[in-house]
């Protein structure tokens, strides 16, 4: 019995012993617990924190990137849009060169013979001199002259006394639908003579409109006195509707044209603007250089006194002129030829047929 008595107090004395322990070891374990998710937890937000940085670095240089690829991807698509604004503009303008049937040929005159073969539909050449005709072929036919327009209105300018010194600004009324270029500009301030040596050497026609517009009387006088002209000048198949040729309208016979270029030629200013193979003009602060379009002015073999060139689709390639042949004056007009080449070699050949012994010759289709 005191035995086991003593077994049960060891046993209690132990049991009681150890309790502390197990209670404070119990304690730690949330304290542990504790300090270790306390830790963690603070630590994570200091990660969080590199993150964020590291994150926020990235974005910036992704961001860079994305600025640099657009910044690019715009130059290029500036690039891209300007190939293509050009692409489109050589097509206008391809388009705008794109020739349909003539008013000759519509008629069926294109391609009807004559002793040369020439292509042209419509020659004559005159000796001014004799009152001859020295070849001709649909001579009295009348058709469109296109800008040929603009020797009758260099004509009515100086034979009208108005002061060709007299200057006037370029407005955008001038700037009439063509696909013909000009070197005039809003705001330039020219003189008529400027104007009008521009639009006989270069045909240009804001400058031809340039004169209609600062005519006293405005453009519809000027028109008017344009078919008075043709009138007095015996012009019986002519008919004027604008000062610059753009107007289909504006038609004239081979014929008739032989007695404008002989009433032009009386006029020394005509002479010599329309015969400039290049000329430069200071337009108050700008400086303007324009060359002929007339290819025989700078030839040698060639002794043209007055000229003027025409093209529309209308009209065809045309070419008027006053030029010596063998000491005499010939009038030589050339109305809707295919193309400029075809055009140029009916007039060369034409100039070497009267050379070579022909001037006192009449070839004709009688």
């Amino acid at each position: 019995m005191r035995l086991l008595a003593s077994f049960f107090c060891a046993f209690f004395l132990l049991t009681a012993s150890a309790a502390p322990e197990v209670l404070a070891a119990q304690n730690k374990r949330p304290a542990s617990v504790k300090k270790v998710n306390t830790t963690k937890t603070a630590k994570a937000p200091a990660k969080k924190t590199a993150s964020a940085k590291k994150a926020s670095k990235g974005k910036k240089n992704v961001a860079a990137a994305r600025k640099t690829t657009k910044k690019v991807s715009s130059s290029a698509s500036r690039k891209f849009a300007s190939s293509k604004h050009y692409a489109k503009k050589r097509k206008t303008y391809a388009r705008r060169h794109v020739r349909g049937p003539s008013y000759a040929q519509l008629m069926g005159l294109r391609g009807s013979s004559d002793p040369l073969a020439l292509s042209t539909t419509a020659v004559l050449a005159y000796d001014m001199e004799n009152d001859q005709i020295l070849y001709e072929k649909n001579a009295d036919t009348s058709l469109p002259i296109a800008s040929i327009t603009k020797l009758m209105t260099a004509l009515v300018i100086v034979e009208s006394g108005v002061d060709l010194d007299q200057k006037f600004a370029v407005t955008t009324e001038d700037f009439v639908k063509s696909s013909a270029r000009s070197k005039l500009r809003k705001g330039m301030v020219l003189s008529r003579k400027q104007a009008l040596h521009l639009a006989l050497m270069s045909s240009d026609n804001r400058a031809a409109h340039f004169l209609a517009r600062t005519f006293p009387g405005g453009k519809a006088k000027f028109i008017s006195e344009m078919n008075a002209k043709a009138v007095l000048l015996a012009m019986d198949d002519s008919v004027f509707y604008d000062s610059i040729g753009l107007n289909n309208g504006n038609k004239c016979s081979a014929l008739d044209l032989s007695h404008l270029i002989a009433a032009a030629a009386e006029h020394d200013v005509i002479r010599d603007l329309s015969t400039t193979p290049e000329a430069s003009f200071s337009v108050g602060k700008r400086y303007v250089v324009s060359r002929t379009t007339n290819s025989f002015v700078a030839n040698d073999n060639w002794d043209i006194e007055l000229q003027k060139t025409g093209l529309t689709t209308a009209a065809g390639y045309c070419m008027v002129m006053q030029t010596n042949i063998s000491g005499r004056p010939v009038a030589m007009i050339f109305l809707d030829a295919p193309n400029k080449a075809a055009r140029n070699h009916d007039i060369q050949k034409l100039h070497d047929w009267l050379t070579n012994g022909k001037m006192l010759e009449t070839a004709s289709l009688n």
